[in-house]
This record gives C-alpha cells, structure tokens and sequence, in this order.
C-alpha cells in the first residue's frame, strides 16, 4: 500500500524540520534580491553622480558660450569587465546640447535648486538604462542665473552581476547553513530513537507467549503513554486468552464424563439382545443429549456474555418490565410441571434500561429457571420490576434458599452446592453475573421478606429519559388459585400480567 507521506518516524521529523527551512530561504532569497539590488544600485548610482560631478567640474563659459573640457577619469569611474555601455549629456541653459548624446532622456521630474543629483531610469536604444542627472550653476558669468545640466547614463550589466553574487553568496551561506543543520538533526534523530530500537529489538525477541508488560522505566516521556496504552492491551488480551483456557478445560470436564457414559451404555447395549433395553437406553442416550446440548449452549453464552471480552452488540434502550414479563411468560410451562405458581409483578410504569436484548433475556431467563428447579416443588416463584436509582428486578421463591457461606460460590462456573442431586450445570448464575459486569449492573442475593427462599436482585442504572415513555394505568400481582387445571390470567394495560399455573392445553 503505497502512502505520500514517508512512514519512518526520522525523515518525517527531518522534513517537519527542513521544509519550514527551504520555505523560510525562498522568502529570505526574495529579501536578499531585493537588498542586493538597492545596494547595487546605490553604489553604481554613487559612481554615476562622481562620474557626473567630474564633468561638472570641467564646464565654463567662454565669450558667452558654454564648453566642457570632458576628462578621460569622469568615464574611467565606471568602467567595468562587463560590456557595459556609458552615455553622458551635457546640456546648455537654453537646452541646446553641448556635447554627448542629445537624445539622452532628461529627468521627468523638476530638478532641484542646488547641486544635488537626481537618479532615474529610462529606456534608451531599446534597453533599460540607469541615469544621473545634476545641475551646474554658471558663477561670474552673465549666464549666471542659468545652470548646466549633466546627465551620466550606463546599462545595469554591472548592477546585476553585483547583485547576482550578493544574493548567491548569501544563499550559499545560508544553503551550508541548512545542510549542516539537517546532518546534526539527523545525528540527533538518531541518537534520539536509539532507545526506541532497543526497544523493538526487546519486544522482537519476546516468544509469541510472552504477554508480560513493557517495563516502561527508561522509556522516553513521549513514548510512555502509547506503551502504557499497549500494555492495557495486552493485559485484556491475556485475560481473554485465559477465560477461553479456562473455559476450555471448565467444557472439557464437564462434557468428558457424560460423552463417556453415553459411550459406555451404548456399548453395554449393542452387546446385548433385548429390545426393551434398547428401547430404554435410546431414551436415556437422548436424554442426556438433550442435558448436553444445554449444557453446550450454556457454554456458548457463557463465552459471549464475557465481561473481560465485551459483546459484540451495541447497549440501546430496553424496556426491562416488557422483557421481564415475555421471557417469564415463556417458562410458564417448566413452572407448571413443578407445580409451581409463577406471577410477574408489573411496575406502574415503563421502565428502560440500557442494555442488550438478547443478554438480558438470557439473565432473566437463568434466574427464573434457576428459581423453578431450585426451588420448592408447589411453590411460589415471583417476578417483578421495581423502579428506583438502581432499576431492580428482582425473582424471587420461596424454596430452601442459599446459605450465606455460599452466596459467593454459587457465581462460579460449575458450582452447584449441595444441591447437586438437582439437574442442572451449574452456569446459570455464572452466566447471569457475566451479563450483569457487561451492563455495569449489581447483582445481590438475599432471603425474603416473610419466610424462607431466596432473593435475587440486578440493579441497572436507568436509561436517559425520552422515547416511548406512556404510563401505565394498573400495576401489581394477580395470582390465580394454584389447583390443578387452573388457566393463565393475562391482564393489565396494554399488557400481559401473568398470574398463576397454566392449565394443560
């Protein structure tokens, strides 16, 4: 992939250094032009208007008549080796010409009273020309009140070559200038990134295993927080490399045993000729499939629901009472072959919270599931929302409960307790604290109010208000007799109160 802009951090930083530089010797070269040309100019002018004096110096008026003995030096100040042309005029009181080039332009100013000279430029013969032009006042003659005009002119072959070799000399100091600058920046480029080498060469050699983090001491400040920053990164991929480990050998467990005796049965029985063994161990074998395939897909969700991983879904607004009431709703038929009297307790209006759907179904659904096969056969299970600062749901049975030495174990993968003769993983809470982390929400156990059982209690903190917010006009529990047969009451505004155990359809 090609790129415009040089990807080594050196010459990125000797070119942020050197095109300021170039453009900051362009401008100064401009300055340099027009300072050489002033200065040219000036001294050539200073040659001219000397040139100029010394003629002057050689007019008088003989008999009445102007004549200029013309003095080989007056020329002889501006000669050069370049081949330079030189006019000069000399011009009488009436303006009559009396010697030079009487075509030589005269100023186009008014010249002033004095001997002060006056230079100017003109086009003459087809070419620029630099003039001087002066005045000579006629003393003791009856010309007196007049003055001669002297103009000297040159072509400005000498003024540019002056010009030209001020402006490249001071290039030329300042080009090595810049040239030396670049290598001792370079130099210090160099020696400054040494320890950014020693650095690559460091991590280079690292085995890919290795994701201990980058011992920032003797590292330049600049570079502290980019590898801080790594280091934060590596850290949360070694948690993820580890909660896969482990959750590799938590599946590889807990699946061996079962894969091991469904293997076993199936053997035992090819080995045998009963139909009616057969018969039973396929119903066994399907069983236990059917144990293992929750078992899997509880891994599955386990893993996705990682805190130290991270969804890949983005949080929006949930109504949690709406979720809460539906997922219920759907485990009404596992209350009901426990024989257990399930109830959904409505908030009195919506409530949202920011959070995953999908996740959040599955919280709900562990704790109501855990709540109907942990808890007393014939019991109670109830579910409800309660608003507040946190939001709460809460499910709650009134089955044996957890003990208090235990509370904290029960959240780790696999442990059941000493509930272990009730089927089940041992995930379902595990999964619900991961959930839990990923929305930044609480979990509590605790014994309800009157009686014995157990309290599970999420706190989420609210969504920002907004949205689909209608209240509702009716709240609370509607529980329907627990007998035998008794239906399903759905009621409430809008939507389903659940009450009660289905009756079989």
């Amino acid at each position: 992939m090609s790129s415009k802009w040089p990807e080594s951090l050196r010459i990125q930083l000797l070119l942020w250094l050197l095109v300021p530089l170039l453009a900051l010797l362009l401008f100064n070269a401009w300055l340099a032009n027009r300072a050489a040309v002033a200065v040219a100019n000036g001294a050539f002018d200073r040659l001219l208007t000397a040139s100029a004096e010394a003629i002057a110096e050689n007019v008088d008026v003989r008999e009445g008549e102007v004549h200029v003995d013309l003095p080989y030096a007056a020329l002889q100040l501006l000669e050069s080796n370049m081949q330079e042309r030189i006019f000069y005029r000399v011009v009488a009181p009436g303006g009559k010409t009396v010697t030079g080039y009487d075509d030589l332009p005269m100023p186009s100013v008014p010249m002033p009273d004095g001997d002060e000279s006056v230079p100017y430029g003109a086009e003459y013969r087809g070419e620029p020309v630099h003039l001087v032009a002066l005045n000579k006042q006629l003393y003791g003659t009856a010309l007196a009140t007049a003055a001669v005009t002297v103009v000297v002119a040159e072509t400005g072959e000498a003024r540019q070559a002056l010009s030209q070799r001020i402006v490249a000399d001071a290039l030329m100091r300042q080009s090595l200038l810049i040239v030396a600058a670049a290598v001792l920046v370079w130099y210090a480029l160099v020696r400054g990134l040494r320890p950014l080498e020693r650095l690559r060469a460091s991590i280079a050699a690292r085995p890919p295993t290795d994701l201990a983090p980058i011992d920032l001491a003797g590292v330049p400040a600049e570079v502290a927080p980019l590898l801080a920053a790594l280091n934060h990164h590596t850290r949360r991929i070694e948690v993820l490399q580890s909660s896969r480990q482990q959750l590799i050998a938590d599946a590889s467990h807990q699946m061996r045993t079962p894969l091991t005796e469904i293997r076993t049965q199936i053997e035992y029985t090819l080995r045998q000729d009963d139909d009616d063994l057969l018969r039973r161990t396929l119903v066994e074998v399907g069983d236990s499939v059917t144990d293992l395939s929750r078992l899997l897909t509880q891994l599955l969700l386990l893993a996705r629901s990682d805190p130290d991983v991270g969804p890949d879904q983005r949080l929006a607004p949930v109504d949690l009472g709406e979720l809460a009431q539906a997922t219920t709703l759907e485990l009404v038929a596992a209350a009901r072959q426990r024989g257990i009297d399930i109830a959904y307790e409505a908030p009195p209006a919506p409530i949202r919270v920011r959070g995953n759907a999908l996740l959040l179904r599955e919280l709900i659904a562990n704790l109501v599931d855990n709540a109907i096969t942990h808890g007393r056969g014939g019991g109670r299970v109830t579910v409800r929302v309660v608003a507040g600062d946190p939001v709460g749901l809460e499910v709650e049975d009134d089955g044996p409960g957890i003990p208090e030495d235990e509370r904290d174990r029960v959240f780790e993968r696999f442990y059941r307790g000493g509930d272990a003769s009730v089927a089940g993983s041992g995930l379902g809470l595990a999964i619900v604290r991961n959930i839990a982390e990923t929305h930044r929400a609480s979990v509590e156990l605790g014994t309800p109010a009157v009686g014995s059982g157990l309290v599970v209690r999420v706190g989420f903190a609210a969504a920002p208000a907004g949205g689909d917010a209608a209240a509702a006009t009716s709240s609370g529990p509607v529980r329907a007799a627990s007998g035998a047969g008794t239906p399903a009451a759905w009621t409430g505004p809008g939507r389903p109160a659940m009450r009660g155990r289905p009756r079989s359809p």
